[in-house]
Protein backbone atom coordinates (compact mmCIF):
# COMPACT_ATOMS: atom_id res chain seq x y z
CA UNK A 1 0.00 0.00 0.00
CA UNK A 2 1.34 3.36 -0.90
CA UNK A 3 0.70 6.81 0.56
CA UNK A 4 1.68 9.84 -1.30
CA UNK A 5 3.25 12.50 0.04
CA UNK A 6 6.49 15.33 -0.32
CA UNK A 7 8.97 12.43 -0.52
CA UNK A 8 6.72 9.88 -2.01
CA UNK A 9 5.53 11.28 -5.42
CA UNK A 10 2.70 10.40 -7.76
CA UNK A 11 5.59 10.28 -10.44
CA UNK A 12 8.01 8.13 -7.91
CA UNK A 13 4.78 5.72 -7.43
CA UNK A 14 4.18 4.85 -10.96
CA UNK A 15 7.78 4.81 -11.50
CA UNK A 16 8.12 2.45 -9.13
CA UNK A 17 4.71 0.36 -10.25
CA UNK A 18 6.00 0.61 -13.27
CA UNK A 19 9.44 -0.86 -13.34
CA UNK A 20 8.39 -3.94 -10.66
CA UNK A 21 5.33 -4.96 -13.67
CA UNK A 22 7.97 -4.38 -16.52
CA UNK A 23 10.21 -7.11 -14.66
CA UNK A 24 7.60 -9.28 -13.71
CA UNK A 25 6.56 -9.41 -17.31
CA UNK A 26 9.72 -9.66 -19.05
CA UNK A 27 9.91 -13.10 -16.27
CA UNK A 28 6.72 -14.46 -17.43
CA UNK A 29 7.46 -13.56 -21.16
CA UNK A 30 11.06 -15.36 -21.16
CA UNK A 31 9.43 -18.13 -18.81
CA UNK A 32 6.99 -18.92 -22.23
CA UNK A 33 9.20 -17.73 -25.09
CA UNK A 34 12.98 -18.41 -23.82
CA UNK A 35 15.26 -16.11 -22.21
CA UNK A 36 16.64 -14.79 -25.81
CA UNK A 37 12.96 -14.19 -27.13
CA UNK A 38 12.32 -11.70 -24.74
CA UNK A 39 14.10 -8.05 -24.54
CA UNK A 40 14.08 -4.39 -23.99
CA UNK A 41 14.11 -2.75 -27.20
CA UNK A 42 13.94 1.21 -28.23
CA UNK A 43 10.81 2.13 -30.69
CA UNK A 44 9.56 4.92 -32.48
CA UNK A 45 11.29 7.29 -34.93
CA UNK A 46 12.22 10.76 -33.31
CA UNK A 47 10.36 9.90 -29.99
CA UNK A 48 12.06 6.67 -29.30
CA UNK A 49 10.13 4.39 -26.36
CA UNK A 50 11.35 1.73 -24.05
CA UNK A 51 8.95 -1.33 -24.37
CA UNK A 52 9.18 -5.04 -23.99
CA UNK A 53 9.75 -7.00 -27.27
CA UNK A 54 8.74 -10.43 -27.84
CA UNK A 55 9.41 -12.87 -30.96
CA UNK A 56 6.16 -14.73 -30.25
CA UNK A 57 6.45 -17.01 -34.02
CA UNK A 58 8.24 -16.89 -37.21
CA UNK A 59 6.47 -16.10 -40.36
CA UNK A 60 7.10 -16.75 -44.30
CA UNK A 61 6.65 -13.51 -46.18
CA UNK A 62 6.00 -13.47 -49.88
CA UNK A 63 9.24 -13.35 -50.95
CA UNK A 64 9.97 -16.26 -48.93
CA UNK A 65 12.39 -14.77 -46.38
CA UNK A 66 11.34 -16.00 -42.72
CA UNK A 67 11.32 -13.26 -40.25
CA UNK A 68 10.04 -13.37 -36.17
CA UNK A 69 6.86 -12.17 -35.61
CA UNK A 70 7.59 -9.93 -32.60
CA UNK A 71 5.01 -7.84 -30.20
CA UNK A 72 5.75 -4.85 -28.18
CA UNK A 73 4.55 -4.37 -24.48
CA UNK A 74 4.87 -1.21 -22.48
CA UNK A 75 2.94 -1.04 -19.21
CA UNK A 76 1.27 2.21 -18.07
CA UNK A 77 0.47 3.00 -14.96
CA UNK A 78 -3.18 4.64 -14.63
CA UNK A 79 -3.99 7.38 -12.51
CA UNK A 80 -4.78 6.67 -9.20
CA UNK A 81 -5.20 9.65 -7.13
CA UNK A 82 -7.17 12.80 -7.70
CA UNK A 83 -4.79 15.71 -8.87
CA UNK A 84 -3.97 18.74 -10.56
CA UNK A 85 -0.73 19.50 -12.23
CA UNK A 86 1.48 22.33 -11.84
CA UNK A 87 -0.45 23.75 -15.65
CA UNK A 88 -3.95 23.03 -14.12
CA UNK A 89 -4.36 19.71 -15.72
CA UNK A 90 -7.09 17.96 -13.74
CA UNK A 91 -6.69 14.25 -13.13
CA UNK A 92 -8.71 11.32 -11.72
CA UNK A 93 -8.25 7.73 -10.66
CA UNK A 94 -9.22 5.52 -13.53
CA UNK A 95 -11.88 3.23 -13.17
CA UNK A 96 -11.28 -0.19 -13.90
CA UNK A 97 -14.65 -1.24 -12.97
CA UNK A 98 -16.40 1.35 -15.50
CA UNK A 99 -13.68 0.37 -18.34
CA UNK A 100 -14.15 -3.29 -18.07
CA UNK A 101 -17.79 -2.85 -18.13
CA UNK A 102 -17.17 -0.79 -21.17
CA UNK A 103 -14.94 -3.55 -22.26
CA UNK A 104 -18.14 -6.38 -22.13
CA UNK A 105 -20.89 -3.85 -23.50
CA UNK A 106 -18.11 -3.47 -26.55
CA UNK A 107 -18.24 -7.15 -27.12
CA UNK A 108 -21.60 -7.73 -26.76
CA UNK A 109 -22.22 -4.90 -29.40
CA UNK A 110 -19.73 -6.31 -31.40
CA UNK A 111 -21.19 -10.18 -31.11
CA UNK A 112 -25.07 -8.69 -32.02
CA UNK A 113 -23.54 -6.81 -35.25
CA UNK A 114 -21.47 -10.16 -36.20
CA UNK A 115 -25.03 -12.04 -35.42
CA UNK A 116 -27.41 -9.50 -37.15
CA UNK A 117 -24.92 -9.60 -40.54
CA UNK A 118 -24.86 -13.33 -40.79
CA UNK A 119 -28.97 -13.23 -40.48
CA UNK A 120 -28.36 -10.57 -43.05
CA UNK A 121 -26.73 -12.64 -44.91
CA UNK A 122 -28.38 -15.69 -44.95
CA UNK A 123 -31.29 -13.72 -45.94
CA UNK A 124 -30.01 -12.05 -48.92
CA UNK A 125 -28.30 -15.96 -50.35
CA UNK A 126 -31.93 -17.22 -49.38
CA UNK A 127 -33.76 -14.75 -51.16
CA UNK A 128 -31.12 -15.54 -54.06
CA UNK A 129 -32.00 -18.90 -53.87
CA UNK A 130 -35.70 -18.51 -54.23
CA UNK A 131 -35.49 -15.92 -56.74
CA UNK A 132 -33.77 -18.74 -59.17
Amino acid sequence: MYTVDKTNTITKIKTEIKAMATEFLISALREKYGEDNVKMVRTGNASKANEIAVIVDEATGEDGEVNPIVITLNPAVKEFSNHTSDKGKVYVPFDFYAAANEYDAYLDEKEAKAVAAKEAKAAREAKKAKSE
